[in-house]
Parts: structure tokens; C-alpha cells; sequence
């Protein structure tokens, strides 16, 4: 019994593992250390998916926004400053503020930036600096008592190697038109 009761002792007493516990132990961790990057790696992408997708929203919707208001706010268009059924189309429309006076405000596109000028001055960029316009096509509709515009927006973002394109339509009618 003695004999039994020493041998019990002494094995609390060994140190370390074998080559065969040290090989499982670190199989085990690479397995799950792959698995914690995999999932880190999954979560960076998808934030980038939806942060460009925020992103193009926003400029899509800003952009569509300003544009509809203001020409159904306009009286009238200026023809010879605008270009229709063309990419990219360029408007100047024309109307009175709240105070009576007469402005004139023109919206184009520039190196995929859509931007907005009143009375000529500097032009204000609309749209983020992940989205370009790739495409913005206005067609001019005109009736004997009413004149519209149909609007065509395409905008492209790129994020790092992620990219994608969304479309956006509109239609106003011009307010001093009718």
C-alpha cells in the first residue's frame, strides 16, 4: 500500500507536457484563432458594404432632394444655359425667393461631382466623396399649360474593392408653369 500511496505523490510532482499534448493544444488554437479572424474579417467587409451604401444613399437621395424642390419651385427654365437628354445634362432654372427676388440657380456635373451654383457664384458640391454621378440625364416636357423634368441619377461608390452603382428617379412639375 505504501508502494501505491508513493507512486500517487511522485506523479504530482512531473512537469511539462508530451509532443502529443503540445501538437493538440496548439492544432486547437490555430483552429480557433482562424475562426476569430474569419469572423473579424466578415464584419470589416459587411461594415464596409454598408457604410458605401449609407454613402450613396445619402448623396442619392441630397442630390434628388434639392433638385425636385428647386424646380418645382422654379417659374421658369433658362433653355439656352441648360442641356437636356444628355449626359451629363446641365439645368438653370430661374425663380423668386421668399423676399421677392429673382435668382437663378444651376445644377451640373463636374469630375462626377453634382453641384448646385446660385446666381453664379460658387459652385456647392452635393454629393459625398464615396459616390460620383456616373450618369445624370434630364429630359424637358413641355405641355401648352405646364412644363417638367424628368430626372435620371445614376451614382457609382467605390470603398477600398468594393463598389457598387444604385439609380434614382424623379419627375417635378415647374410651380410658375401652370
Amino acid at each position: 500500500m505504501l508502494a501505491i500511496f508513493s507512486k500517487i505523490k511522485n506523479m504530482g510532482k512531473t512537469r511539462g507536457v508530451t509532443l502529443v499534448e503540445a501538437i493538440l493544444y496548439l492544432t486547437l488554437f490555430i483552429v480557433v484563432l482562424g475562426v476569430v479572424i474569419n469572423m473579424l474579417l466578415a464584419i470589416n467587409s459587411s461594415y464596409k458594404e454598408i457604410r458605401l451604401n449609407r454613402e450613396i444613399e445619402i448623396s442619392g437621395t441630397v442630390t434628388m432632394e434639392s433638385l425636385l424642390r428647386e424646380i418645382r419651385n422654379a417659374s421658369s427654365i433658362d433653355v439656352s444655359n441648360s442641356q437636356f437628354g444628355v449626359n451629363p445634362s446641365k439645368i438653370t432654372l430661374m425663380g423668386v425667393d421668399e423676399s421677392s427676388n429673382a435668382y437663378t440657380k444651376t445644377y451640373d456635373v463636374l469630375d462626377g461631382a453634382f453641384r448646385v451654383s446660385k446666381d453664379g457664384g460658387t459652385p456647392e458640391i452635393l454629393t459625398s466623396s464615396l459616390g460620383s454621378v456616373s450618369s445624370l440625364v434630364l429630359k424637358r416636357l413641355t405641355t401648352s399649360a405646364s412644363e417638367a423634368i424628368k430626372i435620371e441619377l445614376e451614382i457609382t461608390g467605390t470603398l477600398g474593392s468594393l463598389s457598387k452603382t444604385e439609380k434614382f428617379y424623379g419627375f417635378a412639375v415647374l410651380r410658375g408653369s401652370y
